[in-house]
This record gives structure tokens, sequence and C-alpha cells, in this order.
């Protein structure tokens, strides 16, 4: 009885996860299914490879720092699809994969993907994410990031209120705190929380800082 229980629990648990091929530090792995999953709920980053590929072995640790940095974003899915398996060959031709690796990427739910033919050093892969596909809260006063067009969310929108009460020196001490601990080793949700904090003091920064309670 309390093996059959215990089976369920796994079951359930694996088919209620998104994408539960997902760990620390890795790329999703998609197949047709988790594929049209993955577009409609987030902007998607696709790198379409071949276990065998030289090219692509040494692109692996880049595309899974990247996976990692973005694995707890609300907006942004790092990718992977195995072309060499037989399920996921047609869906290679759907999208005319002929070399390995090919890099799309997918926004705002369309399946039209878009070729990516920019750098493929972290540091410009990371830029290419930050800057097309990832949604970030709009800083601002209250009002503004209340709006539901900020894309800010609760947990966002209170820290905005509480760096807005402290001083420009102090707002500086946070900005230096975080920018030493950003290279550290931590939870893919920690880390993610340093970079929404870091935006928010460089946005309230560009704003003007203090805010509408002073």
């Amino acid at each position: 009885m309390t093996m059959k229980f215990t089976t369920a629990v796994i079951f359930v648990a694996l088919v209620v996860t998104p994408f539960a091929s997902q760990v620390a530090g890795k790329s999703v792995e998609l197949d047709p299914q988790s594929f049209e999953q993955a577009i409609q709920s987030k902007n998607t980053f696709v790198k379409w490879y071949a276990p065998w590929c030289g090219h692509c072995k040494a692109l692996a640790p880049d595309w899974d720092a990247l996976a990692d940095k973005y694995s707890s974003s609300p907006s942004v899915l790092i990718a992977s699809v195995d072309c060499t398996t037989e399920e996921n060959k047609d869906l290679c031709q759907q999208y005319g994969v002929s070399g390995y690796p090919t890099l799309k990427y997918f926004k705002d739910g369309s399946s039209e993907g878009q070729d990516y033919g920019g750098g493929r050093g972290l540091d410009e892969l990371d830029s290419f994410v930050d800057e097309e596909l990832n949604k970030k809260c709009v800083v601002g006063s209250d009002e503004e990031m209340n709006d539901e067009k900020s894309n800010c969310s609760e947990k966002e929108k209170e820290y905005a209120r509480k760096v807005r009460a402290q001083s420009n020196e102090e707002r500086k001490a946070q900005v230096a705190r975080l920018e030493k601990m950003k290279g550290g080793s931590m939870k893919p949700e920690l880390k993610s929380w340093i970079f929404q904090r870091l935006h928010i003091l460089n946005g309230l920064e560009a704003v003007g800082g203090a805010s509408d309670e002073f």
C-alpha cells in the first residue's frame, strides 16, 4: 500500500511540473509536446543540437550557465532540442534545422521561430536574452509600478517601496553588496532575486532615486 502511494505521488509530481527535466545549471530538454507548452508560456531561446557535435559540446557550458541564470525567470526559458532522437526529428525538420548547433528564439507565444545570429559567448548570449526576451519590471513611481503593464511582481513592488525610503548612500551600498554577491554560487531563484534587486536599484537611480515619499 505504501509503495503504491509513493509511486502515485512521484507520477503526479512529474505530470504537474511543466518542465520536469530542468535541473539547476542545465537547460530544459524539450520534445514536441513540451515544446508547444514552452513557447506558449514564455519567451523561449532554443538550442537545436546533436550529442556528437563538437561545436554543440563547446557551447554546452555557456548554454547551461545561461539556463542557470534564467531558471527562475517568469518570462524567459532557455531550452534544448536533441535532433537525433526519433521523437524530435519531425520537429527539427519543421524548423529547418540542418546544422548544429542552431539557435532560434520564440517571442510572445508565436510559433514562428527567429534565427539568432549573434555571438555565442556567454556575455553575448546573456546580453541578447536580457535585451530581447526578458520582460523586466518597469521601475518608476509606486503608481507606475502598480500598473498591470509594469510586469512587476508584488515582491518587486514591495522592495522598491522599501528602498525608495532610503538615502542615496544606503542604496549605493546595497548595489555594491549585490554586485559582489551576484557571481557567487547559489540557488537559481536567489541569483535571480539579486539581479531583480539590482535592476530596481539602478532603475530608481535612473529616474531620480528617491520617491514621492520625500
